[in-house]
């Protein structure tokens, strides 16, 4: 079996995520078809991983990949690849749940 440890730099990081450097508390669903200011939208996010799948389908297939990523990305993952909504994908976010874990597993499945 064959491992590919790709690393992901987010180019659009928290900071063009959110438009701007925040510590502040982010509520997520305000902003699922709204841009962040000087930002993107979750919905925005979603697209451009689905695009990152779909390269992944494309030059990784058959391979283990490992993402590195920040909240929204995650989310969208599990929003592409679970067919969650974004609202379940919030409420149900480790983040908000306590249920961290070294790692999380997703299948791209055609």
């Amino acid at each position: 079996m064959c491992f590919l440890l790709l690393i992901l730099y987010e180019q659009l990081n928290r900071q063009i995520l959110l438009g701007q450097k925040s510590k502040d508390l982010v509520v997520y669903e305000n902003y699922i078809n709204k841009p962040f200011p000087n930002g993107e939208s979750l919905k925005d996010v979603e697209k451009r991983i689905a695009e990152f799948i779909g390269f992944i389908k494309n030059n990784y297939a058959g391979k283990t990949v490992a993402i590195v990523a920040h909240r929204a990305p995650q989310l969208a993952f599990e929003v592409l690849t679970k067919k969650l909504s974004w609202e379940v994908a919030i409420a149900c976010d480790w983040r908000n749940t306590k249920k961290w874990q070294p790692g999380w597993k997703y299948i791209i499945i055609d």
